[in-house]
């Protein structure tokens, strides 16, 4: 079966699927569709499942591991920075920010 070695395959027959979804709903509803509202859901949902049971879903969304190390090895690492210093960082000019406004009128 042509499943096993890729995407490509299945992801061609989710297409035919949603494009012949798209003709149904026309010929149903005697009014035109947005074909992409049928072809999208069965791409993308084809593709997600086949990463989420092959353990590649993480690739997929960030890309190949190769090309991620290749961008490091090019660019260095990226800064990222911690998110628990970013929300304290928050809440310390919250604080700062209203020790400033406790001598201010409310109206």
């Amino acid at each position: 079966c042509f499943c096993h070695n890729g995407y490509f395959g299945p992801v061609v027959v989710a297409y035919a699927i949603g494009l012949f979804m798209a003709n149904a709903a026309v010929y149903i509803m005697e009014m035109g569709q947005p074909a992409l509202l049928y072809l999208v859901p069965c791409c993308l949902g084809t593709m997600v499942y086949m990463g989420y049971k092959a353990g590649e879903l993480k690739d997929l969304w960030e890309g190949p591991r190769v090309i991620r190390a290749a961008d490091r090895l090019m660019y260095g690492e990226p800064h990222v920075e911690n998110a628990e210093e970013e929300d304290q960082g928050e809440e310390r000019q919250v604080l700062e920010d209203g020790m400033c406004n406790e001598g201010a009128e409310m109206t």
